[in-house]
């Protein structure tokens, strides 16, 4: 068509000088007087040719330039938005390639709420002076929406009974916003949101193109939004516990992580919250009720927290609140909070007697009580411990030398009793059956509670955790009493079966220390007092400040008696060289901050090893 034109053009222009032409090169140019006619024909060709390329590019500039910016820009938006699956970024590539193309002064992106209910206001291209915006969910535009979905310009919406059965108030904001144009972003099931247009740049209305454009970026962004949707959804389902609807322990302690590193010497507050006897509660009154139970203290906890942290069901009866900026008496305060309601979340009851639920709620924070992340929920765990052991229905704030004002029935100052002895009757007819088979396991195990609570001490930690170490010692070899008798008493070196036979008592202990009642505290030490700081320790092989920190006590202790005790297979060693062997393990074996603790505590009289 172009070269039709430009060849009619150019004919119609020589038809005039074709003559002229032959005689002037005649005239002018008498070497060339038989050629003219050629002459003539190739500068015809040549004016055809330029006069074309003229013609074709005016013709792009005229009607296929904005059609291949459309196309360009078509291209670019789906190649961004197919390698996103955040809605934010999403929404903004819509409005980008919208106001890039048609020159669209404002633009609204509603999608739809988490319930499907309402449109609320994703992004604003001009987020100054735009305003946001609640479209309701029954709103006439959103119902034409899902039935046409298609792009309409308000003209055209305005015909409709749809229109005339908005409300005025409806209407008005349309007229306010000086909507022109509607976008739905829809997919096979449902809508997820509207584009709304304002006026293009200078006034200029949408055209038959410009619509055919919209229609494009409909498909597009509706299969975008509609995978990032179900991105999120997944996101969320993973973060959450299905139950309560509150975060799971996973993604808790990314959050907690992320906080800490975030403001690593700003304060950050843990509160762990435990529901006293909810194993009781379950048999009483079924599951069903527990699940309610668990649901209320959900909501409970969490409206008491607000946006103010971060709230997560820790395990299956216990949650846990991380709160930014928090010093120890607000999050105290929080806790309290938390307790009293639970206490009377039930009180409407008929029974509520014997339907109350109590919790323990334990508090630690950074930095005064812990200096990482591993000793914040270490120690938060161990106040709740305090709690369960003096009577439950309390809260304790860890502190590294003495737990601050914690009560067990929220108001009052605890008085301190010996809890140890409503243990001990427990705990000493488990190893006077280990005595029965082994005497040395059962002197052994009482030496090494005695040294542990002496290394607690000197490390600064409280009678609570002291009592759990010494605890944890008279225990941590009751799996022994699993072992065959000529493998404990061998005189030689066990071989390689043996040895692995006798590495089992870790987990035996763990066994029968699990169904003794409130004794399961003390696993973590038991079950880590063979791992070594370096790693190659067992049963685990954890290392270093992974080893919970009562277990690396106990290892010391552990190792320390063992070595100045006279066993079926060595003699026993000097004092000296025990405390030298500590000191040189000292970042392998053994802790390298605990071992001269020990030591010195050796050397200055505290520990006194008795005289074989």
């Amino acid at each position: 068509m172009v070269y039709g034109i430009s060849t009619l053009l150019v004919a119609l222009l020589f038809a005039n000088y074709i003559n002229p032409l032959q005689e002037f090169i005649q005239r002018n140019m008498p070497v060339f007087a038989g050629s003219s006619l050629l002459i003539v024909a190739v500068c015809f060709a040549l004016v055809t040719f330029l006069l074309s390329s003229v013609v074709k590019t005016f013709i792009d500039i005229l009607f296929t330039k904005g059609e291949l910016v459309q196309t360009e820009n078509l291209k670019k938006f789906s190649t961004a938005v197919s390698k996103s699956l955040e809605v934010a970024d999403i929404v903004e590539e819509i409005s980008t390639v919208i106001q890039e193309t048609l020159a669209v002064e404002t633009i609204y992106i509603c999608l739809a709420d988490q319930a499907g209910e309402n449109y609320e206001t994703a992004h604003r291209s001009r987020p100054i002076s735009g305003v946001n915006i609640t479209i309701r969910g029954d709103n006439p535009m959103v119902e034409w929406m899902r039935q046409n979905r298609r792009c309409i310009q308000i003209s055209e919406f305005r015909r409709t009974v749809l229109f005339k059965s908005m409300w005025e108030e409806e209407k008005q904001l349309i007229r306010e916003l000086g909507i022109q144009c509607m976008l739905p972003l829809q997919d096979e099931e449902s809508l997820a949101g509207i584009v709304l247009l304002a006026s293009k740049k200078k006034g200029k209305s949408y055209g038959y193109d410009d619509l055919n454009f919209l229609e494009s970026v409909s498909s597009i962004a509706s299969i975008a939004v509609r995978n990032s949707r179900l991105y999120e959804k997944a996101c969320m389902e993973a973060r959450t516990d299905e139950l309560t609807g509150l975060l799971n322990r996973k993604y808790f302690y990314e959050l907690l992580n992320q906080q800490y590193e975030k403001k690593p010497n700003k304060e950050l507050a843990l509160i762990i919250i435990n529901i006293d006897d909810f194993k009781l509660y379950n048999q009483l009154y079924g599951m069903k009720e527990g699940d309610a139970a668990l649901q209320n203290a959900a909501k409970i906890i969490s409206a008491t927290v607000g946006e103010r942290g971060y709230v997560a069901r820790y395990s299956g009866k216990e949650f846990a609140a991380a709160l930014p900026d928090f010093d120890v008496l607000a999050a105290r305060n929080i806790a309290e909070s938390i307790r009293m309601q639970i206490l009377n979340m039930n009180k409407r009851a008929t029974d509520y007697a014997l339907k109350v639920l109590t919790v323990s709620c334990g508090i630690c924070t950074i930095p005064y009580s812990a200096s990482n992340i591993k000793q914040l929920v270490e120690n938060a765990d161990m106040a709740v411990f305090s709690v369960k052991r003096k009577g439950k229905n309390g809260v304790m704030v860890y502190d590294i030398g003495s737990h601050i004002d914690g009560n067990a029935k929220g108001g009052e100052p605890l008085v301190r009793e010996d809890v140890y002895t409503s243990y001990q009757s427990t705990i000493y007819a488990l190893t006077a059956a280990i005595d029965a088979k082994d005497h040395y396991t059962f002197s052994h195990s009482r030496h090494v509670a005695e040294y542990a609570g002496i290394l607690a001490e000197e490390y600064g930690m409280s009678e609570d955790f002291i009592e759990l170490v010494r605890e944890a010692g008279l225990l941590h070899d009751i799996g022994k009493i699993g072992i065959p008798e000529h493998i404990l008493n061998k005189p030689g070196r066990l071989e390689p079966e043996e040895y692995e036979t006798m590495k089992g008592h870790v987990e035996a202990a763990i066994g029968i220390i699990r169904n003794l009642p409130s004794l399961d505290y003390v696993i973590p030490a038991v079950i880590g007092h063979h791992e070594r700081y370096d790693g190659k320790g067992y049963p685990r092989g954890i290392a270093g400040e992974d080893i919970p920190l009562s277990a690396r006590i106990l290892c010391i202790a552990d190792s320390f008696d063992a070595m100045i005790s006279k066993r079926s297979y060595k003699d026993r060693c000097s004092l000296e060289f025990a405390m030298e062997e500590i000191l040189k393990q000292a970042g392998r074996q053994f802790d390298p901050q605990l071992a001269p603790l020990f030591v010195e505590a050796v050397r200055k009289g505290k520990i006194k090893p008795e005289e074989e």
